[in-house]
């Protein structure tokens, strides 16, 4: 019988229908022009595969004890049942691009779906770990980091709502329609790679529902960024950064811009001066304090007539006690006692959730509000600038507030974020970013910092200890912190991880490049680390990402060399391709060494990683180099 249904099921494929069977023992059989879906409805197994060929793939495998279903109703390219023993309503549908999950639930819990054990045709787990991670299916390094790290926030730790699965032609998109309350886990089993994502319905959740979009493409590393980007288009949740500057004309600066964070003598018109005099004509520049801003209002003056962007760093994301020593705390965390007394976030067990750090308490959203309009009013009439920095905002650093007096969801939390985000850029007409930049804030922000790579290392010692040759820094002198002005080799257990260009990929770039502008986290700038100078700056200009740098008037000198070479390449490119999408990334080479970005269908840039060299589109490439041709006059530009 079985076989029967299977030759119909392809029989009917052909000829462009989508069918649905029933079998008896609750096999659920579907098919289109794309797809065969095999779901069993009891263990909540699916097989997948392309249409017409015997090949499949478990897209989630059984649950570990098959439960009782109730009310199975089979339709055209539906079904639906329940699980009346998990209170869990469930949904599986066809539809022409995605094979579609929801899961429902009448009660607080957690339920884990979908379930993927290692499989013999799987090569790699594609992962958005900042612009993106290729993670081969059976790499020692990436399976000890993913396992011993434990379960990964789809809003915090991926910068997409998504993952995906490759075989040797395939690959397999689960877009998540849901992205708060779930973990995705990874563990190894018989030495490869498995995983699981498991969704917490909460108790204040009103709508208790989650689910995937699981989509079947060919075989391209930023495949999913494709598809994703495709439904944010085709649901209208995709804005570009041409919109964004016909809102806020002054978010055009951004274009050429390389970000500069200016320390001690740097906020100064004699700094700026230099700047200028040097061929920075296009610069974001930002202050991590509030004093220099006030101290020297004609430096602001003078930066925005030069035409560029300059602004402070400001936060909502923790609230300290008034009575903290001034060594214990920072100036965007205090706000008044009342905030601080009422406003911090309560966990489920009815503890508050500490501050960053571990000061304070994280704070409340719905009582931020009217403080943000009193700081950021203030703090304009004090300094009028042209944009705005907001920490954390843009991180996916979510938590359900089970307080009785202002609860709300992690999707609430969110949506406070933004609104006040909002606020800020449109009160003032200013410019805005944020840190991190994950998808949900794409369409407020600007620019953002840290999505170039995933933020590591917080509470290793290893970076941390002063007599460490890897010692990233103390954070002073004032004027000129060791954290961002100290050069020091990477550690070498990160390079594997997050600076091998072999695992990079620009999924972020492929979403978003004519959306936000974004660059290196700021603990994390382009010259940190003096081993990987080269290859950091070879990232940025194959993304098209500027670079990110530190600065006060010594720092300048010292560096001003390597920062004109690298400005002079990628100015000039990103004023030219900075509203175009990136529309193709490729491996040029089989061991992933030398990577081609194409912008618009216009402009292409290669970078080759290798020491040696390599020929490309008739131009030799020295090794660690990259360059840029322009697809319509055929004019290629190099760097170095």
């Amino acid at each position: 019988m079985r076989r029967k249904l299977a030759r119909l099921t392809i029989l009917l494929t052909l000829l462009g229908h989508s069918i649905a069977f029933a079998a008896p023992e609750t096999q659920i059989f579907f098919a289109n022009k794309t797809w065969k879906i095999v779901i069993d409805a009891e263990t909540l197994q699916v097989r997948g595969g392309v249409s017409g060929e015997k090949q499949d793939l478990l897209l989630s495998g059984p649950q570990p004890q098959p439960t009782r279903i109730s009310g199975l109703k089979v339709l055209p390219t539906e079904a639906y049942w329940e699980l009346p023993d998990k209170h869990l309503t469930v949904s599986m549908r066809l539809e022409p691009e995605a094979f579609v999950v929801n899961f429902t639930s009448q009660s607080p819990g957690q339920f884990t779906w979908p379930i993927l054990p290692p499989q013999s045709d799987l090569r790699a787990y594609i992962l958005p770990f900042g612009q993106g991670s290729y993670v081969p299916m059976h790499d020692t390094i990436w399976a000890a980091y993913l396992t011993n790290n434990g379960g990964m926030s789809t809003t915090e730790d991926l910068s997409l709502p998504l993952w995906a699965m490759q075989d040797s032609q395939h690959t397999y998109t689960y877009q998540l329609t849901n992205p708060f309350n779930n973990e995705l886990e990874f563990h190894v089993e018989s030495g490869s790679l498995a995983a699981a994502l498991t969704h917490s319905f909460t108790r204040i959740s009103k709508d208790k529902t989650y689910g995937l979009r699981i989509s079947l493409g060919p075989l391209s590393p930023v495949e999913p960024a494709k598809v994703y980007r495709r439904w944010l288009i085709q649901n209208r949740q995709f804005v570009t950064l041409k919109d964004k500057i016909r809102q806020t004309p002054d978010a055009a600066k951004l274009l050429g811009a390389a970000h500069v964070y200016l320390w001690g003598d740097g906020v100064s018109t004699k700094m700026l001066d230099s700047l200028r005099s040097n061929g920075f004509d296009r610069l974001w520049l930002g202050s991590p304090g509030w004093k220099a801003l006030r101290e020297h209002p004609q430096a602001i003056q003078k930066a925005k007539a030069f035409g560029y962007l300059i602004g402070p760093y400001d936060s909502y994301d923790s609230v300290h006690s008034p009575d903290a020593k001034p060594d214990d705390t920072w100036e965007t965390a205090q706000f008044d006692r009342k905030l601080y007394d009422t406003g911090g976030i309560e966990l489920a067990d009815g503890k508050m959730k500490s501050g960053f750090q571990r000061k304070g308490y994280y704070v409340s959203e719905k009582v931020s509000e009217p403080y943000v309009k009193e700081r950021v009013s203030r703090l304009m009439k004090e300094f009028n600038c042209n944009s705005w920095f907001i920490d954390c905002d843009a991180a996916g650093e979510f938590y359900e507030d089970f307080s009785t007096v202002h609860p709300a969801t992690q999707e609430q939390e969110m949506e406070g974020r933004l609104r006040r985000m909002s606020w800020i850029r449109d009160a003032y007409h200013l410019v805005i970013g944020s840190e991190g930049g994950v998808a949900y804030s794409t369409g407020t922000i600007h620019f953002a910092h840290g999505i170039m790579g995933p933020i590591f290392g917080w509470g290793d010692p290893v970076l941390k200890a002063k007599t460490s040759p890897y010692f990233l820094g103390a954070y002073y002198p004032e004027n000129g912190p060791a954290m961002f002005f100290k050069q020091v080799p990477l550690a070498p257990a990160y390079y594997h991880l997050f600076f091998d260009p072999r695992f990079r990929l620009p999924l972020y770039q492929t979403v978003f490049h004519d959306s936000v502008v974004v660059a290196n986290h700021w603990s994390l700038p382009t010259l940190k680390f003096s081993d990987q100078v080269v290859e950091r700056t070879l990232v940025e200009q194959l993304y098209n990402a500027p670079p990110l740098y530190h600065l006060n008037s010594q720092e300048f000198d010292k560096r001003k060399k390597w920062m004109k070479a690298q400005y002079a390449f990628f100015s000039p490119l990103q004023r030219l391709v900075g509203l175009l999408p990136m529309t193709d990334f490729a491996w040029l080479t089989a061991d992933h060494r030398v990577q081609r970005t194409v912008f618009g269908n216009k402009y292409e840039i290669v970078a080759n990683f290798r020491s040696e060299g390599f020929s490309y589109a008739g131009h030799k490439m020295p090794g660690r180099s990259v360059i840029a041709v322009n697809r319509l006059t055929g004019r290629v530009t190099a760097w170095p």
